[in-house]
């Protein structure tokens, strides 16, 4: 409860003061009501049948500090892209694959394997499935993995190496689609 006093509307440097104090108090008040990242940004999913759970920790649960991560159950971390533009606009309203290659790591081969037994399942489950390939090392860090599925609402459902069988790929859509 701030106190309104008279001084507020009039126009005088006692007035002029009186909104600066109620500037400043508002604007804090502001900040520790609504500054909450880690409610805002730090749902999560864990434990949901239709997430496929790595063992990773799962990140703190804390009103004011949100530390993104990858880890299937909550939102994807962000990223500013080399050209401007936002990771998440690359996303599908459907189901996105993102490919986060290792170029040192892993061979052209494997990649277009798995890209290709993901696309076949996808077509299988009659799944919207885009694939989106991006070669940036900082994205591959923030993700800790070649492969990760993010669900139409932004919500990472799984991730892996790339891997993976068809039969595993085909596991995982079951769970994430809620048939196991």
């Amino acid at each position: 409860m701030y106190p309104a006093t008279p001084d507020l509307e009039n126009d005088s440097p006692a007035g002029e003061s009186a909104r600066l104090d109620a500037s400043v108090h508002f604007n804090a008040h502001a900040r520790l009501e609504f500054n909450i990242p880690g409610v805002t940004l730090g749902g999560r999913y864990d434990g949901s049948p239709v997430i496929c759970e790595d063992d990773t920790p799962i990140p703190i649960d804390e009103p004011n500090i949100y530390k993104a991560t990858a880890k299937p159950g909550g939102r994807p971390p962000h990223a500013w892209l080399a050209d401007g533009s936002s990771l998440f606009d690359g996303f599908s309203l459907d189901w996105t694959l993102l490919v986060l290659p290792d170029e040192q790591a892993e061979d052209r081969k494997t990649l277009e394997n798995a890209i290709s037994n993901w696309n076949a399942c996808a077509r299988e489950f009659k799944l919207k499935l885009k694939v989106l390939i991006h070669r940036e090392s900082a994205l591959r860090s923030a993700y800790e993995s070649g492969l990760t599925l993010i669900r139409p609402d932004q919500v990472v459902a799984w991730r892996g190496q790339g891997r993976e069988s068809a039969a595993d790929i085909g596991q995982v859509l079951r769970k994430v689609l809620g048939f196991n």
